[in-house]
């Protein structure tokens, strides 16, 4: 179980001062897993009540943590599904969907995030060896490490993933194959930009994430996926997986989620 704290984290030393107090934890530690504009972990715990225990601790102390599940990473219901175009109407955004088209108010989404994808990313985590274990290579390791180097590319592509606050399945903007009509400037990354941001807009000014290279969620959603299953969408429009981007846009979609909730039930 993840305790999280959001992108309302001021960052000032009042603040990490009161979170050492609340978590026991140095302020170096703190300062290096939560950053003022994005999601970070303060802790990760196997116990369900332990990590009820500290976000009580934390709201004493005047912050407002979210739990969520490491499991949300690769949660076989949070599918991710591509989206080839949409239409900004008065009233509602329109997903062009590859077989059908779906109408959703503005008020459902709940959050974009927005990254870097890259498909065969290595899993990027190797255990510290002890000092008893240094030895030098062999020609034989060596030539097994380049080849699996060079055979191992991986895929990047910049992509935008809409959450929602109702359903877990998530519309993903692909740049490779979305059609961003004939207002495109010519640059992905520009097009991109002012797309996410003409829909945040129009959904009330809903929070855009970037921060998946520099948040503390990313390390501790880099897990194994476990295969996929459930109803709708259906198994054809399951997508290759990155290691690093999709388990994060997923806990960071709930997280919003919940955040939100919390905020309409205070």
């Amino acid at each position: 179980m993840l305790v999280l704290l959001g992108p309302d984290f001021d960052g000032s030393p009042d603040a990490y001062a009161r979170l050492t107090q609340a978590t026991g934890l140095v302020s170096y530690d703190l300062k290096a897993r939560l950053k003022p504009g994005s999601w970070g972990v303060v802790k990760a715990f196997g116990d369900v009540g332990q990590a009820r225990d500290l976000a009580g601790k934390l709201s004493a102390a005047g912050f407002s943590p979210v739990l969520v599940d490491r499991s949300v990473g690769h949660d076989p219901e949070r599918r991710v599904v591509p989206v080839a175009g949409v239409r900004l109407e008065d009233a509602e955004l329109v997903l062009l969907l590859r077989d059908r088209e779906m109408p959703v108010p503005y008020q459902a989404l709940c959050c974009i995030v927005e990254g870097e994808v890259q498909i065969g990313r290595a899993q990027g985590y190797t255990p510290s060896p002890s000092s008893t274990s240094f030895r030098a290579p062999t020609p034989a390791e060596l030539a097994t490490f380049t080849q699996s180097t060079v055979q191992a590319p991986s895929e990047a592509f910049l992509a935008a993933d809409l959450h929602f606050a109702t359903v877990l399945w998530i519309a993903r903007i692909d740049v490779r194959h979305f059609d961003f009509g004939t207002q495109r400037t010519g640059a992905v990354a520009q097009d991109l930009e002012i797309l996410v941001q003409r829909i945040a807009e129009r959904a009330g000014d809903i929070r855009v994430d970037r921060a998946v290279k520099t948040s503390s969620v990313a390390s501790f959603a880099m897990q194994k996926a476990v295969p996929t299953g459930g109803s709708w969408p259906p198994v054809s429009n399951r997508m290759k997986e990155d290691q690093r981007f999709d388990p994060y846009s997923r806990i960071v979609g709930e997280a919003e989620r919940q955040y939100r909730l919390g905020t309409v039930a205070a």
